[in-house]
Order: C-alpha cells, then sequence, then structure tokens
C-alpha cells in the first residue's frame, strides 16, 4: 500500500467530521490505556506464536521492551494527536532490531512480527470503537481513520527498524569475518590452534579431506565488492564437488576470496562440467585449485598449491584456463616456468623453433604432434581423437618434422614439455606468426 492511498486513508483535516473524528479517536486511545496491559500480553502472544526464531530468552525479553515501547507510543500519539514526524525512533525497537541482525535472524522476522502486532491492536481498535456512542456512520469515519493512521505509523516504524537490522547484521559479517580470517591465517602460519578451537571459531572441522581453492575476479571494478559474488559461487562449487557442507570462505580483498571445500568427491574439478557452467556465468571468474589432501597438513598444502598455479590462469590466453588445478598433470611444472615468461618463451621458441608461432597453422601441427606424442606413436588413435583420416595425420607430422629440423623422437621430453606450455600458456610464450 502507497503513502497516497493511505494518506485518503486519515481524515482531511477540512472535512466537516474532523473535528468530532479526531475527539472519537482521543476517546479510543484513552479506554485503550485503560487496557494496556491486557493489549501487551495479547501482541506479544501474537507474535511469539507466530515467530519460531525466538528461541533464546535474551531476544525474547527485548522483543517484550519492544512491544511494549511501541504501544506506549502509538497510544500517546492517539491520545494527543502527536504528528508521526514530530516521534523519534523507540529505543528498545531499534535494539531489538540491531541484535536480530547480529545474530543472523533474517529481516523477515521483523516485518512479520510488525505484521502480527498491528493485526492484534486493531482488533483491539475495532471493539472499542464498536463501543463509541455515535451513529455508525461517524464510526466507520474513526475506524478507517485509525486503521489508516496504523498502517503509516507500521509502514515507519519498520523502515527504520529494518535498516539498523541491516547495520547489525554487516556488523555482524564483518566481526565474523574478521575472526574466520584470523583463524585461517594461524592454520596457514603454522601456529598452535587446536581442531576444536578452530571449528568452534569458523564452523569447519580441520580432519576431513579438503579441496583448497582461490577465487577471483580478473580486471575487477575496484570500487565494486565482488564478495557476494565469490561467496555464492563458492557455495555453487560445493554443491557440484558433492560436498556435505558449506565451504569456508575467507576474503582477501574485494574481488577475492580464498575457499576450501570440506570432504569434496575425489574427482578433477577443472573437468566438471556444471562446474565450468558456473563459472562461465560470472565474467571474469577465476580459479585456482590445489590438490584434495587431508587434515591440517592438507589444509595448509592444498592452499599452497593453489596459490602456486593460480598464476598459470592471469597470464594464460586460453580460455580453457580460466579454471585450472594443480593435479593436473604438468600443470604444477608450467606453473613454475610462467614465472619467468621471458625466459620461457625463449625456450618454447628454441625447442619447437617455427612450430613456436602464434598462427593457426602452427597451432594445428602442435595439435597434431602434441596427440601423436601422447598416444604412443599411433597414427591411428591420434586420427580418432583429431576425428581426421590418417593420411592427414601423416601428412601433418611431416610438415612438423620439416618445421622442427629433426625427428620427433629427438629431444622428445622437451618437445613434449614445451608443447605442453603452449597449450596452457597460449599466446604469453608464443612468437609472432612466421
Amino acid at each position: 500500500m502507497n503513502s497516497g492511498s493511505l494518506q485518503r486513508r486519515l481524515v482531511s483535516p477540512d472535512a466537516p467530521e474532523a473535528a468530532e473524528v479526531h475527539r472519537l479517536v482521543a476517546v479510543v486511545g484513552d479506554r485503550l490505556q485503560a487496557r494496556f496491559t491486557e493489549i501487551n500480553e495479547s501482541m506479544n502472544a501474537a507474535i511469539e506464536a507466530g515467530m519460531d526464531e525466538l528461541t533464546e530468552p535474551d531476544l525474547v525479553d527485548m522483543l517484550h521492551a519492544s512491544v511494549e515501547s511501541n504501544i506506549a507510543t502509538i497510544l500517546q500519539m492517539i491520545r494527543n494527536d502527536i504528528p508521526l514526524d514530530h516521534v523519534q525512533p523507540i529505543t528498545a525497537a531499534t535494539e531489538y532490531a540491531d541484535r536480530l541482525g547480529q545474530r543472523g535472524i533474517p529481516a523477515s522476522s521483523l516485518r512479520r512480527a510488525y505484521h502480527f502486532g498491528s493485526d492484534d491492536l486493531l482488533a483491539f481498535i475495532f471493539e472499542e470503537v464498536r463501543r463509541l456512542d455515535c451513529p455508525p456512520e461517524m464510526q466507520l469515519h474513526v475506524l478507517h481513520h485509525l486503521s489508516g493512521w496504523m498502517h503509516k505509523y507500521v509502514d515507519w516504524i519498520t523502515g527504520v527498524v529494518l535498516e539498523v537490522h541491516e547495520e547489525g547484521r554487516r556488523f555482524s559479517v564483518e566481526q565474523n569475518a574478521t575472526v574466520v580470517s584470523a583463524m585461517v591465517g594461524k592454520v596457514l602460519r603454522g601456529e598452535d590452534v587446536t581442531e576444536g578451537e578452530f571449528a568452534l571459531r569458523t564452523g569447519y572441522a580441520l580432519q576431513p579431506p579438503h579441496l583448497a581453492a582461490v577465487l577471483w575476479i580478473d580486471r575487477a571494478n575496484p570500487g565494486i565488492d565482488q564478495t557476494a559474488v565469490l561467496e555464492t559461487t563458492a557455495r555453487q562449487i560445493a554443491t557440484c564437488l558433492g560436498c556435505a557442507r558449506a565451504p569456508l570462505v575467507t576474503v582477501v580483498d574485494r574481488s577475492t576470496a580464498w575457499v576450501w571445500f570440506g570432504s569434496p568427491a575425489d574427482v578433477d574439478p577443472t573437468a566438471d562440467a556444471a562446474l565450468r557452467s558456473i563459472t562461465a556465468a560470472v565474467p571474469g571468474l577465476r580459479i585456482a585449485f590445489g590438490a584434495r589432501a587431508s587434515g591440517v597438513a592438507g589444509f595448509r598444502g592444498s592452499h599452497d598449491q593453489a596459490e602456486a598455479i593460480k598464476h598459470v590462469a592471469i597470464i594464460s590466453t586460453n580460455p580453457a584456463m580460466s579454471v585450472v588445478g594443480h593435479s593436473v598433470e604438468g600443470m604444477a611444472v608450467v606453473a613454475v616456468l610462467a614465472r619467468d615468461l621471458d625466459a620461457t618463451r625463449r625456450w618454447v621458441h628454441d625447442v619447437l623453433g617455427p612450430l613456436s608461432a602464434d598462427s593457426d597453422a602452427a597451432s594445428r601441427l602442435r595439435e597434431t604432434v602434441r596427440t601423436f606424442l601422447g598416444s604412443g606413436n599411433s597414427y591411428v588413435t591420434t586420427a580418432e581423437k583429431l576425428n581426421m583420416h590418417r593420411n592427414t595425420v601423416k601428412y601433418r607430422l611431416g610438415r612438423a618434422t620439416d618445421e622442427l629440423g629433426r625427428p620427433l623422437s629427438e629431444r622428445r621430453l622437451d618437445t613434449e614439455l614445451a608443447l605442453h606450455v603452449a597449450e596452457i600458456l597460449g599466446s604469453t610464450v608464443l612468437t609472432g606468426p612466421q
């Protein structure tokens, strides 16, 4: 209901019946004041019956204080015709909202509380209006005015308390993030932290197998906080990995997070189509996974591995490398080589010669050689994997041998590694077209 429709429900100051309506409203207010204790008990009971979240005694006490203060304020305003813009937010109500926010109780609980409470008070108002000694038409004017006034009051006070609730929620999240970050830092530094203390403070157990990851938004706008996106993505990945519990997420900055997935399935996350679909939905998202490992050492080790290979995802021009994993064969070696791109680029060119050119033709030849060497020098298997005729494979391998200036059997280890580096890092280690 918008403010315009609410305003129309209030009696107009220029209406002939305005003075009489306000006099009778004050009468209703006095009669409600006489029933204050009854109204207070009834409203508290109505709210408590509709809210399962109120299980902690201190929250119940704060609710009662908020209800009592709201009733006192409402009746004072009705009895004395006090305008809404002359009223200050009720301390007990804002303190209750702040505590709910800090406890992580959703804002919908506040909305429901005011809904239940206002409905209960309107029932009392209706009773007193019916008892007024005036014509039915005047009773209707009074009821219409009071119900509109109540809706306007509730609209105002819920706006106030919801804003306070959000501030309390943010404070709680920031405080919790600080605690989690501190505990994670201690474990990563090898400081003494008991598993019980860590689980109590973070809600995450250190004993089961872990799969650590670094998530970040590449070239993110520093003015935009991407924390919520990263946390949501981490939860979606946990579901993909079959994790039975929520991941542990600690924010590094506005666009980077460290994540641990507890007891994940022993699978290669970089090959999971559903996971790649999740990451593809977030522009600029990059993920580096460590290897699955157990215990405190595994918690540290998997994270260190993720950190070690994330540079691959940063510098690679291969779109498939937006998600990289330490367990992928050769990835750890590529990560080491990626630390000195100039030297690696020179080495790739030395090994592959013209095949290191950044061109479609050279790319086709590299793919054919890489598949052939990885298939045990089988023309048939290579043809099947590349979906081409065996004669085409032979032709390409002949071209590649000519470009290399040596048989494929010579410097085989260097050749395979250079081809792998070129595939993973892409144009960053290739030379201009030949």
